[in-house]
């Protein structure tokens, strides 16, 4: 029985309501965070409040020295973690000729390389007891492609190989690998669009919420023949 989880990028939409319904399932909890103390403790009272365990941590998951960090806290404050939520991204917005080689590098790291750096981390305890599941946040973009967003779109295309093709390495261990590949979210990562025009290429004529996406998440944590795959909460934006 799963019992502790991980979540990343936790003071966001997704990650907080993932927290919130985590709690209310009965995991002890720890979640990353970059730089909003406030809303990270703010987050803690609340999930303290649900009579959750609770351990938050403060730290650039970009950095080698900090994913190291989040490892030793993790298991240190839980004793196991049994679900890694690999939350955590940047939106990124360029026409593709306006890139450098610097801005391609930061884009992959924040949004698919150190998820893998991170996985790579907390796989080997998964597969010594043979229990354990990962779910992936990617989007929409990762499946269709977005304009303007050629290289955040490669990234969470990128995430979702990286889902599909370590699901069939560590099936065998009993480990889960599944991803969620949500529609727009209404979060900070929507301010400065169009809100309008996103509405109007959504069929239920709604965005998703962070709760939408949550809820997704515990479902894939929680099943045990079900790996690999893309689960899209996205309104009916692409089928």
């Amino acid at each position: 029985m799963m019992k502790t989880i991980l979540i990343t990028g936790g003071t966001g939409a997704i990650g907080s309501m993932t927290a919130y319904l985590a709690v209310r399932a009965g995991f002890s909890v720890a979640f990353g965070y970059h730089q909003n103390e406030t809303a990270a403790k703010n987050l803690c009272a609340d999930l303290a409040a649900l009579g959750g365990h609770v351990f938050a941590f403060q730290g650039d998951l970009t950095q080698e020295q900090d994913r190291a960090a989040l490892l030793e806290k993790s298991m240190a404050h839980l004793g196991a973690v049994d679900v890694l939520v690999n939350n955590f991204g940047v939106a990124h917005y360029a026409e593709y000729t306006q890139e450098t080689t610097a801005s391609l590098s930061r884009v992959l790291e924040e949004n698919l390389l150190a998820h893998m750096a991170l996985t790579r981390l907390f796989l080997p305890a998964m597969l010594r007891r043979h229990q354990g599941a990962i779910v992936n946040v990617s989007s929409v973009w990762g499946q269709t492609g977005g304009s303007c967003e050629v290289a955040y779109s490669a990234a969470k295309a990128g995430l979702i190989g990286f889902t599909k093709a370590l699901a069939k390495e560590v099936a065998p261990s009993g480990v889960t690998v599944n991803c969620v590949a949500p529609g727009c979210v209404e979060s900070r990562m929507l301010e400065g669009l169009d809100r309008t025009a996103l509405l109007e290429a959504i069929p239920t004529g709604k965005l998703c919420t962070g709760l939408d996406v949550a809820r997704c998440i515990l479902f894939l944590c929680e099943q045990e023949q079900v790996t690999g795959q893309v689960l899209a909460p996205n309104g009916g934006m692409y089928l």
